[in-house]
């Protein structure tokens, strides 16, 4: 009887199986889509954690470099601002992990813009780097990727590559989370505001610290200054203490003074000898001075003007540092200067030095045969000079070739008067 009213009102059997049949699968395939999604929050969260221990670890590793503060003022700001944006992207990724492995959509609105926030500060990376790009050929084969080094130099390719993969998790876990619920709480904002302050103050931190330390290697720097050099007094000389060479490359080495000026193309360190060299040039009435291009900022020390303060634009491939400084000497000067060093013939120095109106050659012997080379790419090495037989080995050994008077030698530097 109780069948039969049912079947009279509309019931049926095969019909309420089917029913129940589709709710089982669309149960089980919205708890499948759920999983998925839980899933990939769960593999975003994970990556970013990577990236966050990889970066910030880095970061801290750079800073923590004892030749840190041993670099030129130019390294040095570099280390910090890429430094820096490495450890707040960091530490961006490592929030964005811990949220992204919720099983809620409570955080969403704070995980977007984080995420969009470290693609922002990825772009800045590639663009602040872009501009200190090293042109250095390993084994005559360009690397396709080189890691961050503490002066965070790349070559165009490792850089692209390097910043791709800082913004790729949070590049692809945009979607993840625009697929998210839209109808967010009240107290899902508050969460999301909640997170978003956490992190700029994690931020804030981060940054105040590294300034304080950035002071603190500025202030030991400025307790070191000895001299300070040239006609507007800009380049500084540094008396470094063992302490602050102590587990450097240069422990133990006879590297008393460090010469350096913002307004120059690099910094170095400098012997007893080569300061001693600094001093007698300055006592000169040399006023032009013939040089290649790397002790140039020991000649302004002395207060002369070198024929070339930097390399050309031809061989800026030869120069193992950044470029951002856009100081480039035009090519044919270059070239003059290489040829000057580079011929076997004294009388075609010494025509060379009186077009330049220099009297005076300076020649470190510091740097030995390694800088022939680079006078031979900017002379296109059409004319095939050899080392050898060359006014620039002459100069190195201590000869007196014709022309030339030889007025002060030591270990690391000979200097010469155009007769």
């Amino acid at each position: 009887m109780t069948e039969a009213i049912r079947k009279l009102l509309g019931w049926r059997p095969m019909k309420e199986q089917a029913r129940k049949e589709r709710e089982f699968m669309f149960s089980n395939e919205n708890q499948t889509v759920i999983s998925i999604k839980s899933n990939t929050r769960i593999f975003f969260g994970v990556i970013h954690l990577v990236f966050a221990f990889y970066l910030v670890s880095t970061a801290l590793r750079v800073l923590s470099e004892p030749n840190t503060r041993m670099f030129p003022w130019w390294i040095m700001d570099i280390n910090f601002v890429a430094s820096g944006l490495l450890l707040i992207i960091g530490i961006i990724s490592l929030v964005l992990s811990f949220n992204l492995v919720k099983r809620d959509d409570s955080y969403d609105n704070s995980c977007k813009v984080l995420a969009l926030a470290n693609i922002g500060l990825a772009i800045l990376f590639f663009v602040y780097l872009h501009q200190y790009m090293a042109h250095i050929l390993y084994g005559g084969v360009a690397v396709l990727v080189r890691g961050p080094f503490p002066s965070y130099t790349f070559d165009q390719p490792s850089l692209i590559i390097y910043s791709a993969l800082i913004a790729l998790p949070s590049l692809l876990s945009i979607p993840v989370l625009l697929r998210s619920r839209h109808d967010i709480s009240k107290t899902s904002r508050k969460r999301s505001y909640m997170v978003l302050v956490i992190t700029v103050f994690l931020v804030v931190a981060a940054s105040a610290g590294m300034g304080l330390y950035y002071n603190h290697l500025n202030q030991q720097k400025s307790a070191m200054v000895v001299e300070e050099l040239g006609n507007d007094q800009n380049i500084k000389l540094y008396h470094i203490n063992d302490d602050f060479v102590r587990g450097t490359w240069l422990q133990g080495q006879d590297v008393p003074y460090f010469i350096d000026s913002k307004g120059a193309t690099s910094g170095r360190f400098v012997s007893q000898d080569t300061y001693d060299a600094i001093r007698f040039l300055s006592e000169t009435d040399a006023a032009v001075v013939m040089a290649w291009w790397d002790p140039a900022l020991e000649i302004k020390a002395a207060g002369k003007a070198p024929v070339i303060c930097y390399a050309s634009e031809r061989i800026e491939h030869t120069v193992a540092r950044p470029t951002s400084i856009n100081k480039f000497e035009p090519d044919e000067r270059v070239a003059d200067v290489a040829r000057f060093f580079a011929t076997d013939s004294a009388e075609e120095s010494k025509s060379i030095s009186e077009e330049y109106g220099a009297t005076t050659v300076y020649v470190p012997r510091y740097y030995g045969p390694g800088l022939f080379w680079a006078m031979a790419e900017a002379l296109d090495a059409e004319s095939g000079f050899r080392y050898e037989e060359s006014m620039y080995h002459r100069f190195i050994s201590g000869d007196e070739p014709e022309s030339f008077e030889k007025i002060f030698e030591n270990e690391g530097v000979c200097i010469y008067r155009l007769r």
